[in-house]
């Protein structure tokens, strides 16, 4: 079974995780000062057909965790289309859209893993089974890797409205706000990204 082949029920079932629909993203995060870079590629974006989930991945979500990555300094990798096989007895094997690891330079995929992110064409809640199991995935992973229990974070995204995930115990809390994203302003999405990679 591939990530995708995940449900929220699916995941209670085999792994005991519930789930809470609550607001846990602050009230007030740090404004994020976007480059004309990246405004000037969703600019081009914006004369594209945007009607397939690989479109968006593309034109949309790449450049904005590039941006992401550019403001780090690149000190965080990100993984796009790479196969994470954690546990294959569990059937937590697939590709994942995005995986955003928190040191820089990575090759191949290494602990600690922050972040992932599926890119959905229409209904970003039909992401939440697939993004929770990786990022349940990533969190035995990283504990693998002897790194001490954090949060994991995940986000699903049909281009222009983002849902934000949190796992931690075994608790999947989905934060109700969705964060809308304009391709002229999409400073409130990678203000939202950035305030996670600040949490570590």
């Amino acid at each position: 079974m591939a990530y995708n082949n995940f449900t929220l029920n699916k995941l209670k079932e085999d792994f005991g995780l519930e789930q809470r629909k609550v607001p846990f993203l602050p009230p007030i995060i740090p404004k994020f000062d976007v480059s004309k870079r990246l405004l000037d590629e969703l600019s081009d974006a914006l004369g594209m057909p945007l009607a397939s989930e690989k479109a968006k991945s593309e034109m949309i979500v790449t450049p904005i965790l590039m941006e992401l990555r550019r403001k780090n300094k690149n000190k965080i990798s990100i993984f796009s289309g790479y196969t994470f096989d954690v546990d294959k007895a569990k059937k937590l094997t697939g590709r994942c859209d995005f995986m955003i690891a928190n040191q820089p330079y990575l090759e191949e995929v290494n602990a600690p893993m922050v972040c992932m992110v599926e890119a959905k064409n229409d209904l970003i809640e039909s992401g939440f089974g697939q993004c929770a199991a990786e990022m349940y995935a990533a969190s035995i992973f990283n504990q693998r890797a002897g790194l001490a229990y954090t949060p994991i974070y995940g986000c699903t995204t049909a281009g222009f409205s983002w849902a934000f995930l949190k796992l931690e115990g075994n608790t999947i809390f989905i934060d109700p706000n969705y964060v809308g994203l304009s391709l002229q302003n999409p400073a409130e999405v990678l203000a939202v990204l950035q305030w996670i990679l600040n949490e570590y």
